[in-house]
Formats: C-alpha cells, structure tokens, sequence
C-alpha cells in the first residue's frame, strides 16, 4: 500500500514537471479562461469572483507574502545588478536562456494558482459531500447487519473493487488539480457521487465478524 502510495505521488510529481517543461504559458492563461466561463456559467458572476478572490489570498498568503515566488525567479534569473557584476557574461542568456526559464516558472506559478483555485472549488461542494454520503454509509451498514442475520455472504471481490475504485477516484482529484486541461466544476459532484457508492458497496460487503 505504501509502495503503491509513493508511485501514485511520483506519477503526480512527473505530470507536474511535464506541465512545467512543455505547455505553454499562453496556453495556461487560456486554460484559466475556459475554467473561469464555465465556472461562471455553472455558479454565477459572483461565486466566482469569490472562489477567485479567495484563491488569490490563499496564493499570495503561501507564495508571494513569504517571498518563495520572488526567491524561485531570483535563484534561476540573475538580476541586471547581478549582470553588471559578472564582466564580459553581462548579456550571456539575456535573449533566450533566461526568458526560457522565466516562462517556465510563469506556468509553474499559474498552474499551483490555478491548483488553489481548484480546491477552493472543490471545498464549495463540502457541505453537500456530508449530505450524499450519510444516506450511502447508513445503508451500506444496514445492509452489512442483514446479512449477518441471514445465509447471505458479503462478496470479496465487490469489497476490494469498491476499494480500489475509492482509491483511484481520490487520485483522480489529486491528478486533476494540475491537469492542463480545462475542469468543469461538474466533476467535483460527480466524483462525490461515485466514492459514495463505493463506499456503500465497500460497508456492505465487509467481511462478517463473530
């Protein structure tokens, strides 16, 4: 399980790093865009001009308040000062390394914003994720408590994939967070709808205890 935890970070990790290397920044920008319409187009102008604003707070609270943002821009890019200093490499990667890096690090920044925001969306859907669920664990306990009472056998093969498909709906939060592609705030219930019946369907078949 843990072996099977520390791949899924990794794969996470490198799906970072590839978004960071090879997507475009005007290509983030336009991403940010289509969330944001359908955002609007599915909560309205002003829930997601709150979701934004608190987004942004948490981003500048984390990054920018700390200095981390500025310290990644100043350790890959050297500052004119710092050019002056360095006699005879005043202009090296003044036109094309540096500007590489710097937009690199541009789609870097906007994809761990556009991470927030994302889970600034997610966390609307709270309230309702207690709501859905209560009704599918209730009954999936129910259900365990007849069958204890009766011949009937909890399936372990309906157990485990229950489990599984928990499992990969969480990792597929986790992989969707800095997914550079746009994400309709639909998924958010959807997703809670199938882990609540997975979670039904794992309660219910519980091995039965003496």
């Amino acid at each position: 399980m843990t072996r099977n935890l520390l791949f899924s970070l990794m794969l996470w990790l490198l799906e970072v790093i590839l978004v960071a290397s090879f997507v475009s920044d005007r290509w983030t920008r336009e991403l940010q865009l289509a969330e944001d319409r359908m955002m609007i187009g599915y909560f309205g102008a002003d829930k997601e001009s709150q979701i934004s604003h608190t987004a942004q707070r948490w981003f500048d609270r984390l990054f920018v308040s700390t200095g981390i943002r500025e310290s990644v821009f100043r350790y890959f890019i050297p500052t004119e000062r710092e050019r002056q200093m360095s006699k005879g490499f005043e202009d090296v990667g003044r036109h094309d390394l540096f500007p590489f890096i710097e937009s690199r690090l541009n789609v870097l920044w906007d994809t761990i914003f556009q991470m927030i925001k994302r889970l600034t969306t997610a966390s609307v859907w709270l309230p309702y994720l207690a709501a859905s669920l209560l009704p599918f664990v209730v009954d999936g306990l129910v259900r365990r408590k007849i069958s204890q009472t009766n011949f009937d056998y909890p399936s372990p093969m309906a157990h485990r994939y229950s489990l599984y498909l928990i499992l990969g709906a969480l990792y597929l939060l986790l992989v969707s967070l800095t997914l550079p592609f746009p994400i309709p705030p639909q998924a958010v219930p959807v997703g809670v709808f199938v882990v609540a019946y997975a979670v039904n369907v794992l309660l219910a078949n519980t091995q039965k205890r003496v």
